[in-house]
Order: structure tokens, then sequence, then C-alpha cells
């Protein structure tokens, strides 16, 4: 069942009567949401837990780090400790994919979400109330908003690839990040951040290779099996690479049954049956294979149409379309991938980790064996490497974490850029340039994170982005992860026992990027006319004759020029969806 939730929450003197009018309209709703109303507080939910007590209500899934179970009853003298805390002991104690509504005391309201939880949270402030959702279409349900394009933002979206702040695209509508809390009063409503990668640092520089490959063992079989616990059976998308196979290896040592599904394409590099074949024989479980088909794709329907940011990418129409049909005749509940894995294991594609075992131990053995495995992975010699970290460390120049993407953009969209949105980005003085690294492909991971859609039928879950494992990774010094010629060393020793040899070690990497080329092959007569007769054309946020260029230009497009081309496209048919052309 879909998971949807919406609390309102009064800035001023409670109003019970304006609690009972939304209350009225959301048990309309199909299929009808449970309503309950506390003194500041009217808090509708639809297909999730909830844990009401006095001085608050804590809905959706809760693991306490101790016990893998989820958390179902909160006692009292818990509730208190976590109201006390201002929220601070729920992101201590426990992780999961959860909001807390916590009633301070009489003047103040705490809205808390989980670092790295699934569940959105978009919220407003009008008025003498603020109201926060997992969609913005209970925002509308409830008479709350009524949806407006915010410009500016979309040129934001364009130009900062898989980096998301609080905006987004709806004018009045802000998302609050995981580990953040909003605290609402009657004389206005902040922002603190609980939960920042930033308050994690490197620590294990004396632990082995293997004492650090058993904790996050551990940590990747205690977060897998319980994000699955939450459903009776699950999907899980295997592309026979590293990181989706430990999840099916995590599964595996579980009691939650699950079915596999490989998704390939024409090309070569998008096949990856052998892998996920050997995988599937490796556990003994079934592979449902699927070839990825064009003729799944409609360009005139953004998968992101029912977000308030067009963060769905359109080549994940047939992801959904074939996990879908996978689930009917399996049965499961729930899509599970690998994705994020990169990320949390801490792929970093520079010289940045060699850097960071300079500073810490000083030029020597050391330094120059990191040296030797950056420069395998990343196929470049041991001086470029050596050259590369010497320029990344404090007192040379520093690199800014991102750059935006310029290109087809006008003048008057690049001045409305600003900073880079993602607040994680903002790197504090002393950091190591490895850490600063890896932080920032969490991330770009938790970017992608806010780009899912509460309201499929099919949810999909990220088990490796999970608050304890993303913790126990960023405890790890950079360098760490690197060791003779691969990179995600420790998460390759953990699980070398499940895995076969040839999975555990592989270098190489699938990717649909070939699909991605059909797609536009087929449609780019459809992409042209809506860029070149559209709204961000209209709004002069692109350029509209480099556009046309770029589509009559003879031969076959550079992959980054047709990407970004799809881009525009998938942004140009969100906002016209919202826009209602």
């Amino acid at each position: 069942m879909t998971q949807r939730f919406l609390a309102i929450v009064s800035r001023g003197e409670p109003d019970s009567d304006f609690g009972k009018r939304i209350a009225s309209r959301l048990l309309k709703l199909q299929p009808p949401l449970e309503v309950s109303i506390t003194r500041r507080t009217t808090i509708a939910t639809s297909g999730m837990p909830v844990r009401n007590f006095p001085g608050g209500a804590i809905f959706g899934s809760l693991f306490d780090r101790h016990h893998p179970q989820p958390v179902e009853i909160l006692g009292d003298v818990e509730t208190g400790r976590i109201v006390a805390s201002r929220g601070q002991r729920l992101i201590d104690r426990y992780w999961g994919d959860y909001i807390a509504i916590l009633e301070a005391d009489e003047f103040e309201t705490i809205i808390v979400r989980a670092p790295f939880g699934e569940l959105p949270s978009y919220y407003l402030v009008s008025g003498p109330t603020c109201a926060i959702a997992s969609d913005v279409a209970l925002l509308t349900d409830a008479q709350l908003l009524r949806p407006s394009l915010a410009v500016g933002a979309l040129v934001r979206e364009l130009a900062w690839k898989d980096l998301r702040g609080p905006e987004t695209c709806l004018a009045g509508v802000a998302e609050l990040l995981g580990g953040d809390c909003l605290t609402i009063t009657s004389g206005n409503s902040r922002i603190n951040t609980l939960w920042s990668p930033w308050n994690i640092s490197p620590s294990e520089e004396q632990a082995s290779v293997d004492e650090l490959a058993d904790r996050v063992r551990r940590q990747v079989l205690a977060c897998v099996n319980a994000r699955a616990a939450s459903f009776d059976r699950v999907l899980l998308l295997l592309s026979g690479g590293l990181d989706s196979s430990i999840v099916a290896a995590s599964l595996a040592k579980g009691r939650i049954p699950f079915d596999l599904v490989t998704m390939t394409t024409r090309d070569s590099l998008g096949d990856e049956r052998d892998y996920a074949r050997m995988m599937a024989a490796a556990l003994k479980r079934p592979l449902h294979e699927a070839r990825r088909e064009v003729a799944r794709i409609d360009p005139e329907r953004s998968p992101a149409a029912r977000l308030p940011r067009p963060a769905g990418r359109l080549f994940e129409q047939d992801t959904g379309q074939i996990a879908a049909e996978v689930a009917a005749q399996s049965g499961a509940r729930a899509l599970v991938t690998g994705g994020g894995g990169d990320n949390v294991f801490c792929s970093v594609q520079s010289a940045a980790p060699v850097a960071d075992r300079l500073l810490t131990e000083g030029p020597g053995r050391g330094a120059f064996e990191t040296a030797c495995a950056v420069g395998r992975v990343a196929r470049a010699s041991v001086p470029a490497v050596l050259y590369a970290a010497l320029g990344r460390l404090p007192a040379r120049r520093r690199r800014s974490p991102a750059a935006p993407d310029l290109s087809f953009l006008t003048d008057d969209a690049r001045e409305a850029i600003g900073p880079v949105p993602h607040p994680w980005l903002a790197t504090p003085a002393g950091a190591r340039p490895g850490q600063a690294a890896h932080i920032k492909l969490l991330a770009v991971a938790e970017s992608f994170m806010r780009g899912f859609d509460p309201q499929v039928e099919l949810p999909m879950i990220v088990p490796l982005l999970s608050q304890p494992l993303v913790e126990t990774c960023l405890s790890i010094p950079s360098w760490k992860w690197f060791s003779g010629s691969t990179n995600r060393a420790i998460a390759r020793q953990a699980f070398s026992q499940e895995l076969p040899p040839t999975i555990a070690w592989r270098r190489s990497k699938g990717t649909p990027d070939s699909f991605v080329a059909e797609i536009y092959e087929r449609y780019q007569p459809v992409f042209r006319e809506q860029l070149l007769g559209g709204l961000l054309a209209s709004e002069r946020l692109i350029e509209a004759d480099a556009v046309g260029q770029a589509f009559s230009r003879a031969g076959v497009l550079a992959p980054k020029d047709y990407l970004r081309l799809m881009r525009l496209a998938e942004v140009e048919c969100w906002a016209r969806g919202w826009a209602g052309r």
C-alpha cells in the first residue's frame, strides 16, 4: 500500500474548526486516510505504522540500532526522552524511514525527518498554519496549495546535475531534508540540522581491513534485512555488479522471500546477464530476465509528474513497467536495489584518498601504496596520481566541490544559478579532500533518493543508503577503500565468501547508456518540438537557437550533448504538466 501523510500545525492559537474542515476533506479521499487531531496538529496517514503518544507522533518505519526488528511501540519514558531532546535522541538511537512530530512545549512544534529517509517531506507555511506532506497531491486535496512554477528553481534544477537542496520547483513549497528538523512557533519557522555527514569523522586509521570488513558486513546485513522485513516478499533489481550482488547475498541470509530481475539492453555494455546468472546460481534463486524496449517510453509523460521537481529520467518508465510486471507475477511488494553502493562504499574517482593519507601519515610507503592502487583503478601513472594529490592538499588551491552545467542556458538563466544547492557541499575548514569527495558522493545519492514517487504501487527501497551503514563507512579513512587494483575494497572483502570471485573483484561496470541513446534516436523529433516551442524557451531559460542547431547537427551527437538535450526535454515535459499546457 502507498505510504502517505499530511500534518497541519497551527502556528498561533489552535483552531479546532480548521482542523476539522481539513479532516473532512481528507476523509473523502480514496483510499481514505486515518485522521487524528491534537491540540495544535492535525495528522492524516495511510499505509504506514503510526506511533501516537502524549506530545507527538512518529510515523513510518523505525528501527533501534541495538535490535534488528522494527520498533512498533515506544514507552512513555522513551517518548519523553525523544521530546525532551527535541528529536536528537531519534537521530542518535534509532534509524529508518520516519517522520516525527513533537510538541516540544506550549509554543513550539518540531518536525524531524530521518537521515536518508525515503519518505518525502514537502512543506509550506501559509498564514497561521504550516503543512507538511508526503506528496503535493495531499496539499492540493486539502486546499492548502494552488501549484505554480518557480521559474528560478527550474534554472537551478537544470544547472546542478544530481544535486538538490531544500528548494523545489513549485512556488512556496520546500522540502525538509533528511537529518533536519523544522521548528514551528507562532512567530516564525526555522530549520536546524540534527544530522550531517560532517559530524562523522574518519577515525579507524589503525583498524585492519579484516576488522573494517567485518563491521561493514554486519551493518549491511542488518540494514538490508531490516528494510526488507516491512514486506512479505521483495523483488531485487540485480545488475550483476558488486553492489546489487551484495544486497542479494544479504537478502539470502535473511528470512524474507525475494525474487531477482535483471534488465538488459541490445548493446553488450548494458547486457549483464552473465553476471546476474552467475549470482542467481550462487544463491540458487530463479532470475527473471527482461529486455529494455523503447516502445515502453512515452516522451510526453514525465516520470516525475507528481513530484514538485523534475527529478525523474525517461528511461525510468521502462524500469518501472518491467519491475511492476515481474512483481505482479511473483507477489513482491517492493523493489529493492543496490543503488548508492558506489557512493556509500567511497568509490571516489580522484587522487583525494592519496591526499588524505599524506595529510594523516605524511610522505612514505603508505601514501605510495595508495597512489599505486588509485593509479591502477584510474589507469593513471603513479607520478600523475601523486601530483594530483599534492594539488588537493589544503595549502594548495582548493577546487570547487561541484560545477554547474551551463550548456544551452541563456545569460539571464546563468545569472540566476547561485551557489551549489546541497548543504553538505559546504566544506568546513580543515576537512580532508577524500572525506569531502566521499560526502559529495553521498550528497548525490541523497539527492537521487528525493526523486522517488511515494504514490507508486511498487515502492523502491535502497537499503545501502541506511543511516547506520553510512555512518560506519564515513568512519573509515578514504584510502582504506583502495587496495591492490580495486576500489570499494572493504565491501569486496566483506562479502568475498558469498559472491563469486568474478563478481566480488570485477572492475568493469555495465551501463544503460545505449538504451538512453535509443530513446533519443527514436524521439528526437518530439524532443525538438517540445524544446523549440516550449516553456523553457518562452521563459528565456534556454537558448532556442543553440538547441535547434544541436538537433540539426549532422552525424551522431556526443553522449554529453544528447544526454543534455534529453534532460532539457524531461524538464520541459514536467514543467508543461504543472503549467497546464
